[in-house]
């Protein structure tokens, strides 16, 4: 692969950043190497990689799933490299040959490996894409030890981030004993803070207080806020750069041209000066994120399932259908903005942006790929909107409809009348929300959805039960 893509470097319209791969050393160790990691975080290293004394930021990608041990296997055979193709929504598209990912680890196979890479003190930064459900928090940001994958990691097994982490930090402190930053980039409110209390309980699980002395000394847990839509990938794409090229590239990844990523300047260890290749440093993070996940997050949250119930494939079709373009200028105008209130960042630009990047035909993201994941994504998401309207005295009547359209597409994928497939891990969390006055009821008054919001607003509970029948009787 890497010479393949090497021998393709004259072409003009395949580029790449000026370093040579062989005098790149690694300071970061990557966890979850997925599409999104690969179209961000792996850009930005990539571009650092090319400035001045930067050679020392190479990444470490480690795969901590068996199940995607195959395509990691691919990744691997392509000495981690690949090319990312990004679209703008004007049609300019754009090629980079991505080689900043400088070592593959199988910590499914090989997780003594890994250990040993997190033990070492060269490596200065942990970053992680392990999706919002990968750290096991319930809705009081307590860690879930009754799930089976966190149960067998606390007796030993390796299963979620968490037994990797506990691991390698335990030999990093009884060997190099260097301080070290673990740096979450996954779409969660205060992702740092959330990683950190998800492992300082784990570490009390494990009852190994002495680590856990040792990470309070040691390792700090940034925040940060990461975006740039990228599709699930697509042999569409891989089948371009392949014939474009002439090169044998199966992992291709797709972006849209928009990047960003701001960083709450909190670091234990070296800091890479990723600042010279736009990353935002900040001394507080919670502007930027809350405005990213209530306005882009939510906004996909909020349209997807309307958009699957109206029988579209593509999300660049929802925001071209005049009755979901107008829901989502109306959700952000009328919940969104209120509910944030005053802000930093300018929140009508903003979404004007948002709009914009959200109606790029050429992303070809799919309602499908969208609509996964809901039970985790609505409190994460949605939530704080609905908690902000019914404090500032008003009725959030747009994210309501959201939330019961996510209603409505479930009970109709339950019973197989929609032509998507609904992927939803924590599938035997909503068994008991039946298409009834009983599944409603349990619904509309969930706690791990909606807090304390149906006891504290009970018009919610009423509001929500009435949209609920409005949609099933638009669609079902």
């Amino acid at each position: 692969m890497a010479n393949h893509l090497q021998a393709s470097l004259n072409k003009e319209q395949l580029s790449a950043q000026d370093y040579q791969k062989e005098t790149i050393q690694a300071g970061v160790v990557h966890l979850g190497v997925g599409a999104f990691h690969r179209a961000h975080q792996a850009v930005y290293f990539d571009r650092l990689l090319a400035h001045k004394n930067e050679q020392k930021w190479g990444i470490i990608g480690v795969n901590i799933r068996p199940q995607d041990s195959e395509a990691f296997f691919r990744f691997t055979k392509q000495d981690g490299e690949y090319v990312l193709k990004t679209m703008a929504a004007d049609g300019a598209t754009n090629y980079e040959h991505i080689r900043s990912i400088v070592k593959q680890i199988d910590g499914a196979t090989a997780p003594q490996e890994v250990d040993n890479t997190l033990a070492d003190a060269s490596i200065q930064l942990v970053t992680s894409t392990v999706t919002e459900g990968g750290y096991y928090l319930d809705e009081n940001r307590t860690l879930m030890l009754d799930h089976p994958a966190i149960k067998a990691d606390v007796e030993g097994a390796r299963n979620t981030l968490y037994a990797f982490l506990y691991t390698g930090l335990k030999l990093r402190s009884e060997t190099s004993k260097a301080k070290i930053t673990l740096l979450c980039c996954d779409n969660l409110r205060h992702n740092g803070a959330l990683l950190k209390t998800g492992l300082m309980q784990f570490l009390v699980a494990k009852e190994d207080l002495v680590l856990a002395s040792w990470v309070k000394e040691n390792v700090s847990f940034p925040c940060s806020m990461v975006d740039r839509i990228t599709p699930k990938p697509s042999q569409q794409h891989v089948d371009d750069v392949q014939a474009r090229f002439g090169i044998d590239d199966e992992m291709t990844v797709m972006g849209e041209d928009f990047i960003q990523w701001v960083v709450e300047d909190d670091f234990a260890g070296e800091k890479p000066s990723l600042d010279l290749v736009g990353v935002q440093f900040v001394d507080l993070v919670d502007p930027f994120e809350e405005a990213k996940i209530r306005i882009l997050n939510a906004g996909h949250t909020c349209i997807t399932y309307q958009a699957a119930l109206k029988g579209l494939t593509y999300f660049d079709e929802a925001m071209r259908d005049p009755e979901l373009s107008q829901y989502f200028t109306d959700f952000i105008m009328q919940d969104s903005i209120p509910a944030i209130g005053d802000s930093v960042v300018d929140l009508p630009v903003y979404s004007k942006v948002i709009g914009q990047r959200f109606s790029n035909s050429n992303i070809g993201d799919t309602v499908e790929r969208i609509c996964g994941d809901g039970y985790a994504k609505f409190p994460i998401f949605v939530y704080p909107t609905l908690e902000g309207i019914y404090r500032k005295g008003g009725t959030p009547n747009k994210t309501i409809q959201g939330i019961a359209s996510w209603f409505t597409f479930f009970q109709l994928s339950n019973q197989g009348k929609l032509s998507i497939q609904y992927h939803e891990p924590n599938k035997a969390e909503m068994t008991g929300f039946s298409n009834d006055e009983i599944g409603i009821q349990a619904f509309t008054t969930d706690s791990f959805l909606w807090g304390s919001i149906p006891k504290e607003f009970p018009a919610f509970v009423d509001q929500l039960t009435q949209a609920i029948h409005i949609s099933m009787a638009k669609y079902g």
